[in-house]
């Protein structure tokens, strides 16, 4: 009898992760836990003009993927990723 010895590799789970939104008046905070993952494996789509940000992570297992809109259009400021959490901070137009 013979058995296929290759083992069949599981999906990657894909998971929205948590996040937190909030306005100061002037610039508009996001910030999203992204646990395991290192930095050069974050994407963030943002065009200027837009009222939508996608950010995509994935570390070994898991696969991270959220889309935000906000109420009015927004451009890039900052970002900063420190110990599994990415700030970005848009500024409103």
């Amino acid at each position: 009898m013979r058995t296929n010895d290759k083992k069949k590799e599981d999906p990657i789970e894909t998971i929205e992760p948590a996040t937190t939104v909030f306005d100061d008046g002037k610039f508009f905070h996001i910030h999203t836990e992204l646990p395991d993952v290192v930095e050069e494996k974050i994407k963030i789509d943002l065009d200027d003009h837009s009222t939508s940000v996608t950010i995509a992570a994935s570390s070994a297992d898991k696969q991270y993927l959220i889309s935000i809109t906000a109420p009015w259009e927004v451009r890039f400021s900052k970002k900063r990723f420190a110990e599994g959490v990415l700030e970005l901070i848009l500024e409103k137009k």
